[in-house]
Parts: C-alpha cells; structure tokens; sequence
C-alpha cells in the first residue's frame, strides 16, 4: 500500500499472478518503479537508498511514484537517503544536501535552502520551475485553437477508415511479395539442388542392390555339391567324364560368383559414399547459403528498427525466431528433401526390379505398401515425439517459465519464490499433459500396431513368395524371389 502498487496490480486480470513478460515488457515505467518500492519495502529494511527513483518516468508517472516516496519518507521506522536531480524528489525530505564536485555545499530543510538568495539549490529550484514554465505554455499554445484541433480529429477518424481498407490490400500484396521472395531465396542454387538430387538416387540404390547381393550371397553359399565316388559306384552327373571334374567344375562356379558378389559389395559401398558425399555437398551448401541470406536480411532488418520495437519484442523472441527461421529453411532444403529422394528412388528401383524378377509379387508388395507405411509413420513418431506447444502459451509452457526463473534468477533468490515457481512448473507440466497414462497407453498402442503391421507384412510377403515359387516352379526361381524381396 505503501508504494502505491496494490491498486494497479489488482486491476490485472489476473491480479498478483499476472504474468508481467520477460525483463516486465508488459508494465509501464511507472509501474515498474512502484512494484520495485514495493519490493523493496515488503523487508522492512532499516535503511533505504533510492537512486534517482523517477529519473525515467514521465509526469505522470512520476507524480505517482512521489506520492509513493512522501508515504516512505514520512514513516519513522526507517531512514530513507534519496539521490535525485528532480528537486521535487525530495522536496519533503527532513535534510537536503547539495552535493558539487564530491563535496557538500550546502545543507538544510527545502525552506531553509529557498530562503538563501544566490544559494545553489534556490537556482537549481527556479531553473526547473522555469522548464515546466515553457512546457505549460506550449500545451496551452497548441489547445488555442479547439475548432482546429476537432478538425485534425475528424480527418484523422476518417484517414484511419480509408487506412484499413488500404491495410488489408497492402496485407494481401505482402504475402504476394513474400511468397514470390522465398520462391527466390533458392536462385542461384539450382546447381547445388541438382547435385544433391544425383547424389540421393545414388544413395537410394543401397537397398535394391543389397537385394541382388543377398540374392547371390545366398545362392554361394548354399550351392548343393552332390556326392562323387566311383569307388563307392555313385557316378559324377551327367556331362563330366571324372568326379574331379564335377567338383573342379562346381569349385570355378563358386569362385566367379564370389567375385560377382564381391564386385557387388564394393560398388554398393562406392555408390553410398558417393551418393552421400554429393547429397551433403549439394543441400548442404545451397541449405547454408539460404540461411545466410534469411540471416543477412534480418538483421538488416533489425538494426533499421525503432527502438519501441525492442519494448514489444524480448531478446529471447527474437533469437527463438531465428532459430525456428533456419529450422524451417533446413525443413525446405535439408533433411527432409534427402530422405524424401533417397527413399523415392530406393521405392521406385525396388518396384521396378521386384516387377522385372516377379511380377505377382510386385502386385503384393504394392498392395501392402501403403500399410507398411503407415506403421513405419506410428513407429517413428513414437520414437521422435511432436511439438504440441501453442506458439501464444510459450511463456507458460515449462520451458517458458524455466527460462524466466533463470533469467531472474536474482530476483527469484531476494523474494524467496522458489517454491512458488517449482510449483507453477509443476502446474505447467500437468497442464500441458493432463492425462500421461492415458497418452502414454495411446502412444504404445500405437507402436505396438505399427510393428504388428510391418512383421505381418512380411510374414504375409514371405508366404506369398513361397507360394508362387512352389505353384510356378518352372517360372520363378528362388534367387528371383530374394531379388524381388529386398
């Protein structure tokens, strides 16, 4: 009551509990002052040193907060040094002493110090009533005239119509504009688009190619070599005139397709490091270049900025903005362009191979394609999670108030909060999560169902192969099927 805060504090919506933004963006100046005399009077200290208390309030504010002052400085339970240059200040104060080049030149009440008549404080105190002399006249010459001032008000109402129609045609020309510049932000790019482009096909054919190796892998090392021995009476099969040239036959056999298979490794492992190596120089360079520009033409942008914009706007919104800006520029030209090409071209390679060796499989593989897909997607946001924060309840997310709490971790320490803000955190946590069990049993019904569907696909895949092979035996072989699969 004292610092005259309580009545504007219960004015809020939310009263005491009214968040006030970080570093108190969201109260005046004035209001700042007050609920800082607040602070400092809820002690009760012996001694309390103001330092030019109203220095940057208007004089409205400033009229305020001396109230506020009179009230302390009337009290004679503590002692109360005030530092100030407005003189009005310390007007009620018991002793004012005026202060020159580190020392003490005069000494007194207000009265006392008025009534010396070249005294120092006498002229500081005329100077200043001097100052407010010119500023009233001013206002009182700009009110002369009310039938020109209620004309400018007419005009005004009226521009400010016609000024919001023209604001939702210049909105609607902005999107344009900004829309057709991030559709340039890639200019100049291209080539890089297309080197990663080539390099993703080149990594995507890591998957239909180990198809081929695990084909002839298992065809090596599964080669059936028949018993041979003239002396027991079992002959060497048709063709061959001894047993040693049946199993030097069988022997060259097994080599070339080991040095078949082997070839096919080490082109795999060139086209993976290749196909890599051009992805990560392709996107990422054109990613980086982008994020440069999107960075150059902001902070531009921000130096060219009032300073009433940095009133609105926390230094910690700002960076979190360019933080989500180089997220999303990654999300256009990183990360997910990679996957999307490489996983394109393992998918379309695949089919058409799969269509090539077995075509009734492919007509499967195609059918259940979508349904692996969608267990895929289960599985991983399982394992990944999502982002469900609103944007407009960042400052009462647990996040948000874990850095506010830091942020002022000062002021946190000398009020004693720290119960108050464990539990708010507590309270954000619950609020943002209301039922975990719940969640957490939707979520892992959720994975569970999508393993289900990828290990029945590729049991129900593994039977139809069989199946075919066993019906058609003449028409497909067993390395058609292991190509055709994988």
């Amino acid at each position: 009551m004292e610092a005259n805060a309580h009545t504007f504090i219960t004015s809020f919506p939310e009263g005491y509990q009214t968040p006030v933004g970080e570093q108190g963006t969201k109260v005046s100046g004035g209001q700042k002052q007050r609920i800082a005399l607040a602070r400092a009077l809820i002690k009760k200290p012996r001694l309390l040193l103001l330092d030019e208390a109203t220095s940057a309030l208007d004089s409205e504010s400033e009229r305020i907060v001396q109230e506020a002052l009179d009230k302390v400085m009337a009290s004679s339970n503590q002692t109360v040094i005030v530092i100030a240059h407005r003189l009005s200040t310390i007007r009620n104060a018991d002793r004012i002493a005026v202060v020159s080049k580190g020392k003490v030149k005069e000494i007194g009440t207000h009265d006392e110090l008025m009534a010396k008549p070249n005294g120092r404080y006498r002229r500081l105190q005329e100077f200043q009533n001097l100052e407010k002399g010119i500023t009233k006249v001013t206002e009182i010459k700009d009110a002369a005239d009310p039938m020109e001032s209620i004309m400018q008000s007419a005009k005004k109402k009226g521009d400010k119509s016609d000024s919001e129609n023209d604001d939702m045609t210049l909105d609607a020309e902005k999107e344009k504009e900004n829309a057709r510049r991030a559709r340039l932000l890639a200019k100049g790019d291209e080539l890089y688009f297309i080197i990663g482009g080539i390099g993703a096909i080149l990594a995507g054919l890591v998957f239909p190619g180990w198809g081929f190796i695990f084909a002839y892998m298992v065809e090596l090392l599964y080669t059936p070599v028949f018993p041979c021995s003239v002396e027991d009476g079992i002959l060497p099969p048709d063709g061959f005139e001894t047993c040693q040239d049946y199993l030097n036959d069988v022997a060259d056999d097994m080599k070339q397709l080991s040095f078949k298979v082997t070839y096919g490794v080490l082109g795999t492992i060139a086209a993976t490091l290749l196909g890599n190596m051009l992805v990560y120089y392709g996107f990422g360079i054109a990613s980086e270049k982008m994020n440069k520009r999107v960075r150059d033409s902001a902070f531009q942008a921000l130096v060219r900025q009032e300073v009433a914009f940095y009133d609105l706007r926390s230094v910690g919104s700002i960076t979190s903005q360019f933080q989500d800006d180089a997220a999303l520029i990654h999300s256009f030209s990183g990360e997910p362009i990679r996957t999307l090409l490489m996983n394109l071209a393992s998918v379309l390679v695949g089919v058409v191979v799969s269509f090539v060796y077995m075509w009734p499989f492919a007509l499967l593989t195609l059918a259940t394609l979508p349904f692996m897909a969608f267990g895929a997607e289960a599985e991983m946001q399982m394992y990944m999670g999502e982002d469900e924060v609103e944007e407009e309840d960042v400052e009462n997310s647990p996040g948000g108030i874990v850095v506010e709490t830091l942020l002022n971790i000062r002021t946190v320490a000398s009020l004693t909060i720290e119960d108050m803000r464990s539990d708010e955190y507590s309270k954000a946590l619950i609020h943002e999560e209301p039922h975990p069990m719940r969640t957490n049993f939707v979520k892992g019904s959720t994975s569970g169902l999508g393993q289900f569907i990828q290990m029945w696909g590729i049991a129900l895949m593994f039977w139809w192969g069989g199946w075919l092979l066993y019906r058609y035996p003449s028409e497909f072989e067993y390395n058609d099927f292991l190509i055709s699969m994988f």
